[in-house]
Formats: structure tokens, C-alpha cells, sequence
């Protein structure tokens, strides 16, 4: 079905295209100035289309969108002009979060001597802006995750460039200022991290989180996974490629014995060379015991001893 849809976006369009059309200019106009520059006119709602079936290939969506009949834009007035049949729809747009669209028959608009398309304005969120250097309260733990789930920021009145996260964390250990609950709800933002590198794919972390502007904001990028060890102690082990770019956490190395629950699977159908070449790199021989298909921890660093370190560091450079 989607293969057919496709196909009929890229052949049989243009050639609808080319039956009786009339042309239909106007204006759009906006109720502020808060809206892009141009407003745009889509042909039966295409573009959406195209979402909708996932059509990623820049090659397919420029095919059909590169006819001005298909999609267009106003000038900076604006103005705009699109060739359409009587039995099209058009769809008129400016900023999705700002502006509900609005779709018409070309029938209808062909009904109007002067033609001004209105577009009316969406209610939208403006987030809290806090300026707010230092937390007024500065909250380190280690925490099992309870619930981390993604919060929707489409109502926004402006896109977020990271993704935002709602988190709550039984605490299991304390290291900063004293919450006084034995849960915490905090918000967290990331940017495209891997996904080895997002706190919420870890059960355990020993995490940051700040008081800003009574909002508690987890500090960017700032966790560490952690494992429980054989005598009850919270540790980190070893992450090679992180600590690659910070060479003075190796003077915090040690030898430790985790519990023997901690480890970490080594990937399938992959050749010997690919193997060796992963271990050395991921799970290097003088941190880590590999058996089984399995890589274990022998080396790494407790908890509180990170803590220390990263107050010495990352406090002082911000």
C-alpha cells in the first residue's frame, strides 16, 4: 500500500497536474508578527502525506515537491500564486505552533474576487524562562528509576531544540543537600545523545539534579551509571570513551569487586577481528573480564569519590 502511494505521488501527480487548472492568487495574512516571514500553499495536503507514510528519501519528497503547482510559498508581502482544478483542495500554512491552518475547496476560493486568506492564532505554551545561574539547592544521589517518560512540547510557541523529560528516582543514597522525601520528580533535557549516554536506559545512576527558580532541572548530561559492589558500596565502572576526555578521573581508578549480577553482553554475528577490535575499544582486558560472551567490571570508581571529583571539576568551571 505504501509502495503504491509513493508511486502515485511521483508519476501519476504531475500528471493530474496537467488537466484543466485555473490559477488562484491572493494573500495570506497573519493576525501578528510573530509568524515566519512566508506563509506556504500545499496541494491537497502532500507534505503531510508524505509524513504521515514516513517518506524520509530527499530524493522522493523533491520530486514532489519541486512543482510550484504542488507546494509553494508566499513572497514577503504575502502574495501568492498556485495553478489548481476546480476539484483541489489547497491547504494554507505559516507556523504550525502558532497558526491553525486552513484548508479550502479551489472551487470555493475560485468564488472570491478578492482573495485574503486569514489565519488564525493557536494558543501556546511559553516556557518558564529562569535566569538562574547557581542552584539554590544542589541535590546528588544515586537513584533507581521509577519513571522516565518523554513530555510533549508541541505546544510550545517555539521549538525546543533538546528533548524534554519527565523523571522521578527513588533515592537510594544521598551525596548533596537533603531532599526530604525518599522520591524525587525532576525535569531532564537531552540532545541526541547515543543512547548509551541518556540516564533513562540505566535502572541505577548516581545523578545531578539543581533547584532553578523552585524548579528542579537535572544538570545536562551529568550522570553516571552505577552497580552495586560485593560489600553494598554504589560504584561506576570504567567508560573508556568518556573518560578518554578526562584523563584526571584515572587517579580515582581502582580495584573493586562488584556484585557478580554486574555485566555487560558482548554483541553476536560479528567476525573474531571485529570482536577484538570491539573489546579493545569498548571493554579493554586491564578493566574488564570477558567470559562467556560477557564482559565483567574489575576496575572502576565508588561513588563517592566521583562525587568529590566532579564538585572539584564541573562546579568550578561553571
Amino acid at each position: 500500500m505504501k509502495k503504491t502511494l509513493i508511486y502515485f505521488l511521483i508519476c501519476f501527480v504531475p500528471f493530474l497536474l496537467n488537466a484543466q487548472k485555473v490559477k488562484i492568487e491572493g494573500f495570506i495574512k497573519l493576525p501578528d508578527k510573530n509568524g515566519w516571514p512566508i506563509s506556504c500553499i500545499i496541494l491537497s495536503d502532500t507534505i503531510n502525506k508524505l509524513d504521515k507514510l514516513r517518506i524520509k528519501d530527499v530524493s522522493i519528497r523533491n520530486k514532489v515537491t519541486a512543482n510550484k503547482d504542488v507546494f509553494t510559498c508566499t513572497d514577503d508581502t504575502g502574495y501568492f500564486s498556485i495553478n489548481a482544478r476546480p476539484s483541489d483542495t489547497l491547504f494554507f500554512k505559516n507556523n504550525p505552533r502558532l497558526y491553525y491552518p486552513k484548508k479550502y475547496a479551489v472551487s470555493d476560493l475560485m468564488k472570491k474576487k478578492k482573495l485574503v486568506i486569514e489565519l488564525e492564532s493557536k494558543p501556546c505554551i511559553t516556557p518558564k524562562k529562569c535566569e538562574q545561574k547557581v542552584p539554590s539547592k544542589f541535590y546528588v544521589f544515586v537513584g533507581e528509576k521509577i519513571d522516565v517518560s518523554y513530555a510533549d512540547t508541541s505546544d510550545y510557541c517555539y521549538m525546543v531544540m533538546d528533548s524534554k523529560y519527565n523523571a522521578t528516582y527513588k533515592i537510594e543514597q544521598e551525596f548533596g543537600d537533603h531532599f526530604p522525601d525518599s522520591t524525587i520528580a525532576f525535569t531532564a533535557y537531552d540532545h541526541n545523545s547515543m543512547s548509551r549516554y541518556l540516564f533513562e536506559n540505566y535502572e541505577n545512576v548516581l545523578i545531578f539534579v539543581g533547584e532553578y527558580c523552585g524548579d528542579l532541572i537535572h544538570m545536562k548530561y551529568q550522570f553516571f551509571p552505577v552497580y552495586k559492589t560485593q560489600d553494598g558500596r554504589w560504584a561506576t565502572p570504567v567508560d573508556t570513551y568518556k573518560d578518554d576526555y578526562d584523563k584526571s578521573k584515572k587517579d580515582l581508578y581502582e580495584n573493586i569487586v562488584f556484585d557478580e549480577s554486574v555485566s555487560f553482553d558482548l554483541p553476536n554475528q560479528i567476525s573474531d577481528e571485529q570482536m577484538t577490535e570491539f573489546i579493545k575499544n569498548r571493554f579493554p582486558e586491564k578493566y574488564y573480564r570477558i567470559k562467556d560472551g560477557k564482559a565483567y567490571p574489575i576496575i572502576g570508581i565508588y561513588a563517592e569519590n566521583m562525587v568529590k571529583h566532579w564538585m572539584e571539576t564541573y562546579i568550578k568551571k561553571h
